[in-house]
């Protein structure tokens, strides 16, 4: 693309123009090459997200550092707990997946832009003989030279000029007021409009008489009048789909330099992290966490006192109380900042469209994406005269708040289904997912999530990024006058928030109030639907929740059995289907033990004891 729009749509100022024509058609593009973009920055943005949480997940190595100071580290799901503990080869890359990701997230949405060619055009109110009758025109209010200035106008449609179809068209007096009433006129050019007999008779309208004369943008467009029809001036559309260049080097830049971050990380750290929860049990099975024995009832509410208080551990009876809901397997803090972020943004949103609202009263609504001279953010920025870099990262600021929002959300359907499939272990037998399977292991997920949360995480994503792009957007405006483009501003009160940015055309940045609502709505669901289901659903009774800490993990996973001739080796039962349950027989006073096991396991009773120091018969 790059090769593309610097060789072959000759670049001026940076910018490349791919099409230039109907208005219409260059919206369509434009929306399809944003709702593209949106979709190839969320597939980039879920991919990095996915190479930051293998990142930040711990070898076993930092495990076991980790656990002989009784602390636990976050397993299968982002982390920023874990940062302090890896390794600062694996923080630094990171650190430089974060930076990668700033530009693009501030950038993308103006790779491609629509530059919105508007008509500086006259609009003159006649009577019927003005186009067949020459009249010697006096000096008007509008123009010290108005007098000749009418004249040429007069002269380009006398001598049955006006009958020139390929020069003007006739449209209703409907058509006219829609055409011409707009912001920016795209559709016409110099125009003149009849009224009709009863508003010519009244007038006493004639060749002489050209009762008003006004400018686009000068807001002086004659609307109260009933028109019979208007002589509308065939221009050629000059609506432009054009890239920049700088913007398309950077992005190119840091998704060069993401990708082969992201191919390094796949590649050469398969084997050393411990990235799934089925990684995690597969390690512990194998080699045991001495720090975490006679504790297999620990949960991720009570791994602080069970495991540092080796008291307690004698006393943990099975006490299901109730289904936990998938509330419960993400921390505390991990939903304050989540919805605290979400409250945030979603009331700073409405904030703002209760003052877009005002401009509503006035305006009515503005379109998706839609330029229009009163929807433009009056603001000054430092370097907008010359570039539409400064406008251009106001205007994506926000995707970047949204890209935040997503890992957040993303982690927490990551933390409650990692804990789904923790669960599922007491209730039937299955294989591990891990990294790197062997034997009837299961692989993991593209980017971590099941596809029936993956893909419409996706998809919700990209939507919100697209309704946020069509709320706030850069705005570029060329004017044309009699085919030549204007490069100042004179008496267009349209620029009145735009500023000149080179080559005649004119930048600011624009804003949508039915995008915004549409965003506002969009992404409220979205937070809704998190709470729905972690509110409905519910886990099974039987595996403490804890799936994502590696201190419970190690605590599920100590292998014993009655007959200590039955015990095996973690190597072998890793590779073979799991349940965790009872393996050997508890009671009120008498401790038994639950654990991952290939063999039958039943399930265990409540008010029994499972976990603490058994004494065994021999010992008695």
């Amino acid at each position: 693309m790059a090769i593309v729009a610097a060789v072959g749509w000759m670049p001026a100022d940076g910018i490349a123009t791919a099409y230039t024509g109907d208005c219409a058609v260059a919206a369509r593009w434009t929306t399809a090459i944003h709702l593209l973009i949106n979709l190839l920055s969320s597939l980039l943005l879920g991919a990095s997200n996915y190479c930051m949480q293998r990142l930040v997940a711990p070898t076993r190595k930092e495990i076991d550092s980790a656990h002989a100071q009784k602390k636990w580290l976050d397993i299968g799901v982002p982390s920023v707990r874990n940062l302090t503990l890896i390794s600062k080869a694996r923080m630094a890359l990171w650190v430089l997946l974060v930076l990668s990701s700033v530009p693009l997230h501030f950038l993308y949405n103006s790779v491609v832009f629509e530059t919105l060619a508007a008509n500086d055009v006259d609009f003159l109110v006649v009577a019927p003989e003005f186009f067949t009758v020459k009249h010697s025109w006096s000096p008007l209010m509008f123009n010290s030279t108005g007098d000749n200035y009418i004249t040429r106008l007069q002269e380009t449609v006398l001598d049955d000029k006006y009958l020139d179809r390929s020069v003007f068209e006739n449209i209703t007096g409907a058509e006219c007021l829609q055409r011409y009433s707009a912001s920016f006129i795209t559709g016409g050019g110099t125009v003149f409009a009849v009224p009709v007999p009863d508003f010519l008779a009244m007038r006493g309208m004639n060749a002489s008489d050209s009762l008003s004369w006004a400018t686009s943008g000068s807001g002086e467009i004659v609307s109260e009048v009933d028109y019979s029809y208007c002589l509308s001036q065939i221009v050629p559309s000059k609506c432009q789909v054009q890239f920049s260049l700088t913007i398309l080097y950077v992005v190119i830049a840091s998704n060069i330099l993401k990708i082969l971050v992201m191919i390094l990380i796949l590649w050469r750290l398969n084997q050393e992290t411990v990235v799934t929860v089925g990684d995690a049990i597969k390690s512990f099975l194998q080699l045991p966490d001495t720090t975490t024995e006679d504790c297999c009832l620990m949960s991720r509410r009570n791994v602080d006192r069970v495991w540092k208080v080796p008291a307690v551990r004698s006393s943990q009876r099975f006490q299901p109380k109730h289904r936990e809901s998938w509330f419960g397997a993400c921390s505390t803090r991990r939903w304050i900042v989540s919805l605290f972020s979400y409250a945030v943004v979603i009331t700073l949103a409405g904030w703002l469209y209760s003052l877009a609202a005002i401009q509503g009263e006035e305006y009515g609504r503005n379109g998706f994406g839609r330029v229009n001279v009163n929807y433009l953010i009056d603001v000054f920025l430092p370097g907008g005269q010359t570039s539409i870099i400064p406008y251009v990262l106001l205007a994506n600021l926000p995707q970047a708040v949204i890209s935040f929002l997503y890992l957040t959300y993303n982690g927490l359907f990551t933390c409650m289904l990692a804990n789904r499939e923790w669960s599922q272990y007491s209730v039937k037998r299955a294989t591990l997912r891990v990294t790197l399977p062997s034997g009837t292991q299961r692989s993991t997920y593209f980017l971590q999530l099941p596809y029936s949360f993956s893909v419409p995480l996706l998809l919700a994503s990209v939507l919100l990024h697209w309704f946020v792009s069509q709320s706030i957007f850069l705005a570029r405006v060329a004017v044309y006058k009699d085919g030549t483009l204007v490069t100042m501003a004179d008496r267009l009160g349209m620029y009145k928030h735009l500023s000149k940015s080179g080559n005649g055309v004119f930048s600011g940045v624009g804003y949508s109030n039915t995008a915004l609502v549409a965003s506002i709505v969009w992404g409220s669901v979205l937070v809704a639907t998190c709470l729905l289901v972690a509110g409905i659903c519910t886990y099974p009774k039987g595996l403490p929740i804890g799936g994502t800490n590696s201190a419970v993990i190690s605590a599920a996973c100590h292998v014993k059995y009655e007959d200590e001739a039955v015990e095996k080796g973690g190597e072998d039962i890793a590779k073979r289907p799991l349940k965790w349950g009872v393996t050997i027989a508890g009671g009120r006073e008498q401790i038994g033990h639950c654990c991952f096991s290939s063999d039958e396991v039943e399930d265990p009773k409540v008010g029994f004891l499972y976990a603490g120091a058994r004494v065994r018969a021999k010992d008695a």
